[in-house]
């Protein structure tokens, strides 16, 4: 069975709307909730008085609310916050407190976007491609087009989340401006990849007649195809698939394999999209 949490003062009937993320927070649980999973994109103007009074007023908080009011416009505000809530608010382990807190102090020497882009990588990197996506590109609209080694990173992760949303045309697009905006083999190979992808043999052939140039960085790409290919067969789902196929002959038992398989595979879809 697992610990119990007594949680501290009340619901909110009025939340607290955290605009940058169009949010609503509904309790002081639920704020530390939101500093632990966001502590990359925050500075000190989080803590400010309409979140001090909220605390003190919707979550009936008073004296935690008033030394939080203390805080607004102050250096360090983000990170006395946590302090704060670390003594007064049982969310947390101590360790969990002290890993926020380390987050926020390393944080400190990033800028927004750099933030922004932690971010986004760890949306990626947890399955939430859309959200990922839908970051990258609030990174790319208010970056300086002078940032061309960080907006090509922002790009080919991009370029990443759309090939795992099979959206090789618009990867391939991102994977180009990456390479357009720092030119190396990573984002010229991930190009050429989704080319491959997303063009039919006989437009993927002409690409690479109008780039001549791209003939040994075409053949490290089928290479890498091959491993992967070969990786692929190794797989359960390519065993089943070999099993089912085997049922041809025999109807029903094929359809109804195939059928599974593939609701199996759309769920896992519309899953990605939904995140």
């Amino acid at each position: 069975m697992s610990n119990v949490i007594v949680c501290e003062g009340t619901l909110a009937k009025t939340p607290y709307f955290v605009s940058e993320d169009g949010i609503n927070l509904f309790s002081i649980e639920e704020l530390c909730y939101y500093l632990m999973t966001n502590a990359y994109i925050l500075d000190d103007s989080f803590v400010e008085i309409h979140l001090a009074e909220w605390i003190a007023n919707e979550c009936s908080l008073e004296s935690l609310g008033k030394e939080v009011g203390t805080l607004c416009g102050k250096f360090d505000a983000l990170s006395k916050f946590v302090t704060l809530l670390s003594k007064n608010i049982g969310y947390y382990s101590t360790e969990e407190w002290e890993e926020l807190q380390s987050a926020i102090n390393r944080n400190t020497r990033l800028s927004l976007n750099e933030r922004r882009k932690i971010r986004a990588d760890g949306l990626l990197n947890a399955g939430r491609i859309v959200m990922s996506i839908d970051e990258y590109e609030k990174i790319l609209s208010c970056s300086s087009v002078g940032e061309v080694r960080f907006r090509a990173e922002v790009y080919h992760n991009m370029g990443v989340a759309r090939c795992r949303l099979f959206d090789f045309a618009r990867a391939a697009k991102a994977f180009e401006l990456a390479y357009e905006n720092y030119p190396n083999e990573d984002n010229y190979l991930s190009m050429l990849t989704a080319y491959k992808l997303s063009l039919s043999q006989e437009d993927y052939l002409k690409y690479l007649s109008e780039h001549r140039e791209s003939y040994e960085d075409s053949l490290e790409v089928e290479r890498r195809c091959e491993i992967l290919k070969t990786n692929w067969e190794a797989q359960p789902e390519n065993k089943f698939f070999k099993e089912v196929s085997s049922l041809k002959a025999k109807g029903n038992a094929y359809y109804d394999g195939i059928v599974s398989m593939t609701n199996e595979l759309k769920e896992e879809y519309r899953e990605c999209c939904r995140k």
